[in-house]
């Protein structure tokens, strides 16, 4: 498991081809059996949200979440103190939610909100704080009472956790920023997308670059 932890981390130097190669690594060891099935399951869980965000193709970005979920299920069962397998559901299932449309989302409202608090618990500062923000983005965008957890304080203190945790990462600024300007927050915004611009580019994952950009750009038009 190794080698496919490698051709994820190395996901964008040769894409897809690196992800397709730790699925069809993943998928085999999962079906062998054996003392690799749970890694190979969350790891399987991760790649397919990777294959998801990557794509372009809406068919495919659901077909790859849709998946993703149904491995995720089994991660979780295998792994339940696994901050991988529940990050990777949760952010899954908020991705395919996306996809399928509001229905889809109300019925994932619980499942994402049980598994993400319980990766937050385990590790926060996982993945860039990858936890937090996934719960920040959740807290902001769900239903307030009586339909949902919506909850724009939980949000914020996701968000903020994450900047203190994580400031290199610019995902976190642009969340944050994104919740400021929905409450008319415009400088505390302006500041943190500024702060975001000035982060030197990750090396070898230029579209991450870009999509970080992309929402900086998409932020800055708003202000």
């Amino acid at each position: 498991m190794e080698e496919v932890k490698q051709l994820i981390e190395e996901r964008e130097i040769q894409y897809p081809e690196n992800l397709l190669k730790a699925r069809e690594i993943c998928e085999k060891a999962v079906e062998a059996g054996g003392d690799q099935v749970n890694t190979a399951t969350v790891l399987l869980t991760e790649i397919l949200f990777w294959l998801g965000d990557y794509t372009a193709d809406k068919a495919e970005k659901e077909k790859f979440f849709s998946a993703g979920v149904e491995y995720g299920k089994k991660a979780v069962e295998l792994e339940p103190e696994s901050v991988a397998a529940n990050l990777w559901f949760a952010s899954n299932m908020g991705n395919h939610a996306v996809e399928r449309g509001i229905m889809s989302a109300l019925f994932y409202l619980g499942p994402i909100e049980k598994h993400g608090k319980k990766a937050m618990e385990l590790e926060e500062g996982f993945f860039h704080a990858a936890p937090l923000r996934l719960m920040g983005r959740f807290y902001q965008q769900a239903p307030g009472w009586p339909v949902g957890p919506g909850d724009g304080k939980k949000a914020l203190q996701c968000l903020e956790r994450a900047m203190e945790l994580s400031p290199d990462f610019g995902f976190n600024h642009t969340y944050l920023a994104d919740l400021h300007l929905s409450n008319g927050k415009k400088d505390e915004a302006r500041k943190l997308l500024e702060e975001a611009e000035a982060l030197p580019p990750r090396p070898n994952f230029q579209r991450l670059n870009e999509k970080i950009q992309g929402e900086i750009d998409a932020l800055k038009a708003k202000l």
